[in-house]
């Protein structure tokens, strides 16, 4: 991403596509004066003979011209693709420490609020892993391509056993994150999400690592849902 940042495809994009519509233009321009010119000729009007080595210059620039900035805008319009189905955006950090027993442990959620602001709490965590929920609503691919990213709401923060029968048998650890779970907005969005043209899907979805020992995790939303990493080096 920082090739990205500092190549600037939509700067690269924008101006292959003028660049290559003044190329052509100028190529229609020429063609047109020189079909006028022969016209001229074939005419018998008195008129001065096209200088053969001046207009193969003309055209070997103008050539030269379209088809390198016709490759700067294929190079952004990839550029500016790539950018946007690989797009991550930053929405939480997950810090596992120790607690008092070995399967329970203090977590710290920071979750990243718009604009620019952090939300930090503390839980308590018992079982082997933990489970950050949330909700999705995935665009139609091409409104990735002009900007417009996955939405998103984190919902809950639980644990998880590794084994069936604790899942079943033990109580897990449940933390809301929103005050209203049950909002009118995403249960609509729910059940009627696929009729609107521009939404492709709208769905739940988790992340799931586990609380054994004292690590520090980064949690994404891409173009298909949460994403979780580890943090290396952390002090």
């Amino acid at each position: 991403m920082e090739f990205l940042e500092i190549v600037k495809p939509d700067y690269l994009f924008v101006a292959g596509v003028i660049g290559t519509f003044l190329g052509l233009l100028f190529f229609s321009i020429f063609l047109t004066r020189r079909i006028l010119r022969f016209i001229r000729l074939f005419s018998r009007k008195k008129n001065k003979s096209p200088n053969v080595k001046h207009s193969l210059r003309n055209l070997i620039l103008i050539l030269f011209w379209t088809s390198l900035l016709g490759m700067m805008m294929f190079l952004g319009f990839f550029l500016r693709a790539y950018r946007a189905f690989t797009f991550e955006k930053p929405v939480a950090e997950i810090i596992v420490q120790k607690a008092d027993t070995t399967r329970v442990k203090q977590i710290t959620l920071i979750q990243y609020i718009e604009p620019d602001s952090q939300r930090v709490r503390k839980y308590t965590l018992t079982g082997d892993q933990w489970m950050l929920e949330g909700d999705i609503l995935k665009w139609n691919n091409w409104l990735n391509f002009v900007g417009l990213h996955t939405r998103y709401r984190l919902t809950r923060l639980r644990s998880r056993y590794l084994e069936t029968k604790d899942e079943i048998e033990k109580e897990p650890t449940v933390h809301a994150l929103v005050e209203d779970e049950a909002h009118p907005l995403w249960q609509s969005l729910y059940q009627y999400g696929h009729y609107f043209p521009f939404i492709s899907t709208v769905y739940g979805n988790a992340v799931i690592q586990t609380i054994g020992r004292d690590k520090h995790y980064l949690v994404f939303v891409g173009t298909s849902g949460f994403i979780v990493r580890e943090k290396q080096n952390v002090r």
